[in-house]
């Protein structure tokens, strides 16, 4: 199972709870493996992101398209394919030493 590649979720109301954003993912079809929403806690008004990793990564790009753009506590969910830092770091590395 790649673990490599992550959905971004972006515009999370930042009050909310990790389990309810898990539980609203997984509603729709999607079972999570992984789940961490970064806030910032001097901004009690701003919205968060959460990075999300799914059991199944066959289906990243379904659930990227399917929950992008949905209503979730009133804010509209942005959501994105991306690689973690990590790994692009590790690619570009390899990348230089093969040359």
């Amino acid at each position: 199972m790649d673990r490599t590649m992550k959905l971004l979720f972006s515009n999370i109301p930042v009050s909310c709870p990790d389990d309810l954003l898990r539980d609203w993912i997984e509603a729709r079809g999607y079972r999570t493996f992984g789940l961490r929403v970064m806030r910032d806690p001097k901004k009690v008004s701003s919205t968060s992101f959460a990075y999300v990793q799914l059991m199944d990564s066959a289906k990243l790009d379904e659930a990227c398209r399917v929950l992008d753009g949905q209503i979730f506590w009133g804010e509209t969910i942005r959501v994105r394919l991306v690689a973690p830092r990590s790994s692009l770091v590790r690619s570009a590395i390899w990348e230089k030493a093969s040359v």
